[in-house]
């Protein structure tokens, strides 16, 4: 039986025949359904396997990816879209260090061709502090695994959690390397710029897509290694976590640019992810980033698509720009609305619950001040998603926009997007049935 890896990586190499064809997107939308099928497959190489809780998670993924597609108007970012989902089914299902490292380079080399496509300066700049940053994770990465090899450890079996001090030192570069790409605090420097920088659809990817599935696939790998280490690796794990949700919050408070108050808001989604980690003794800590996760992939995809529109329809990228967007084209308005909620944790929203479990698995592991400071924070960002929602609706423009209809697709792509948030805002068994076993 075909593998939903293979399925993926076979429809990547066909769709680069059908570019400048209208047949792209249905061909795109046809495989991405039909993987939907194939979720639960394994990759079929050596290293690789699967479990309830990826599949869920792999689900999610090609729905938010058909999403994607509907919106998506560029035939190369589909084809590096469908790319980049091959490599993410691979990082997932990656059980021994060699096929995460093979799978984790497979995921960043993708997302730096995915912002090589390249139409302004600025543009220009975000794809070059990409590369950058990405050049410094992959030395790390390898670094890393060559401390991790001298100290005894190897590539071909699951992360060992004991051995001599070089092979636990390489971990912990490896670890940081991954730091590296989820944004963590000191390690965000190139991600404001770069998610405000590139294409509002491409950082739709690079966040939403892209982060979540190197934070679950991480966990998986390093969580026995943490545990074992615990010690150590809490402290330092919750200095780093605290850091970054409080920077990433409070730089977003001063920005003006849509697109830059959202990235300092993925930042701070990174610390929150990070509690996972930090909590890894509790056994609700692997479901608590599997359903943050979910959620996240949701709303932060949702959103950035929403500023993709927003861009392309009526030139709107600063708070200033945004003002009376509502009363005049009030479906968008109503779509960035209830996932900006999301993201600050209104209830019955998925980043709600997600937040809320994560919050759960922190204080059950006795980290109760670090859960505080994490609800102080998840207050303050209501702050600047409440100053963008005052814009869109309670403010008057001080320009004439002319209002479009909104595309059909666009509305289809925003309601599966808002589906999820919604139905794993208030449903949540699925999630907690599958989530310990990630």
């Amino acid at each position: 039986m075909i593998s939903l890896f293979s399925l993926l990586f076979v429809a990547s190499l066909l769709s680069l025949l059908l570019h400048r064809t209208k047949l792209l997107q249905p061909f795109t939308l046809a495989v991405l359904l039909a993987g939907l099928l194939l979720s639960g497959t394994a990759v079929g190489l050596n290293g690789f396997g699967t479990s309830e809780a990826m599949t869920l998670f792999t689900i999610v993924m090609l729905i938010v990816l058909m999403a994607f597609a509907l919106h998506e108007k560029s035939d190369t970012t589909m084809t590096q879209m469908l790319f980049l989902s091959t490599a993410s089914v691979a990082l997932l299902q990656s059980q021994t260090m060699l096929a995460f490292i093979v799978s984790f380079e497979a995921v960043s080399l993708i997302s730096i061709v995915l912002v090589s496509h390249i139409e302004t300066k600025a543009q220009a700049e975000g794809a070059v502090k990409m590369f950058i940053a990405g050049a410094i994770a992959t030395g790390m990465l390898l670094l890393g695994a060559v401390f991790y090899l001298m100290g005894g450890g190897l590539l071909d079996a699951k992360l060992t959690s004991h051995g001599s001090l070089f092979s636990q030192m390489g971990v912990y570069v490896m670890l940081f390397a991954v730091f590296y790409k989820l944004t963590i605090v000191p390690m965000h420097g190139w991600a404001a710029d770069t998610y405000a920088l590139v294409r509002h659809s491409h950082a739709a990817l690079l966040t939403g897509v892209a982060k979540t599935v190197v934070a679950l696939a991480a966990f998986k790998l390093f969580a026995p290694f943490l545990v074992h280490s615990i010690a150590f690796s809490v402290p330092l794990l919750v200095v780093l976590a605290v850091v970054t949700m409080t920077l990433g919050n409070f730089m977003a408070l001063h920005q003006k640019k849509l697109a830059r108050i959202l990235a300092y808001s993925s930042i701070a989604h990174a610390g929150y992810m990070l509690l996972a980690y930090a909590a890894v003794k509790s056994g609700y800590a692997s479901t608590g980033l599997l359903y943050m996760a979910i959620a996240y992939i949701f709303m932060q995809t949702a959103v950035f698509l929403v500023l993709d529109t927003l861009r392309k329809k009526y030139d709107m990228q600063t708070l200033e720009d945004l003002k009376g967007l509502a009363k005049g084209d009030g479906i968008l308005a109503f779509f960035f609305t209830v996932q900006l909620f999301s993201l600050a944790g209104i209830p019955l929203l998925a980043g709600f619950l997600g937040k809320a479990v994560v919050f759960y698995a922190v204080v059950d592991a006795g980290l109760w001040y670090v859960a505080l400071i994490a609800l102080l924070n998840s207050a303050l960002s209501v702050g600047y998603y409440a100053w963008i929602v005052k814009h869109l609706y309670f403010d008057e423009s001080r320009v004439s926009n002319s209002f479009k209809t909104p595309e059909k697709l666009n509305i289809i792509s925003q309601l599966i997007l808002l589906g999820g948030t919604l139905y794993f805002g208030i449903f949540a068994s699925m999630v907690f049935a599958v989530g310990n076993g990630l």
